[in-house]
């Protein structure tokens, strides 16, 4: 038995093109914008004081702020910016930079692959 395919009629000819074709490679995993999380964490933050009995980023207190601010600056492509925290901090009784280290925090989290599989999974079991 042939292995192969028989063609009924010949291919047609292709002409020729005189100019190139370039292709720019772009990487399928870029990584995504790391303010694209803001918003909800803003909500989310505001949501847990609103619905707080008991001020929540006002009663945890650190020996050292100079390792928040550090930690801060460490991170600060994925800093949540003062300016999306408005809406917390007029709220008054906030420790403001508690606040931002955790919207940090839980931005950081966010912002990774393997977290945001266990997120997505977790909500589709539920």
């Amino acid at each position: 038995m042939k292995k192969g395919f028989l063609l009924s009629k010949p291919a047609p000819k292709t002409a020729s093109t005189s100019f190139t074709t370039q292709v720019t490679h772009t990487s399928a995993s870029k990584s995504p914008p790391s303010d694209r999380f803001h918003n909800v964490i803003v909500d989310f933050i505001l949501g847990l004081i609103m619905k707080s009995s008991s001020p929540i980023f006002s009663t945890i207190l650190t020996t050292d702020p100079s390792a928040l601010e550090e930690f801060l600056d460490n991170c600060k492509d994925q800093k949540v910016p003062l300016e999306k925290l408005s809406a917390i901090v007029n709220l008054g009784d906030v420790f403001l930079i508690m606040t931002q280290f955790f919207a940090t925090l839980l931005n950081l989290f966010l912002l990774d692959d393997e977290n945001q599989a266990i997120i997505l999974m977790d909500s589709e079991l539920h």
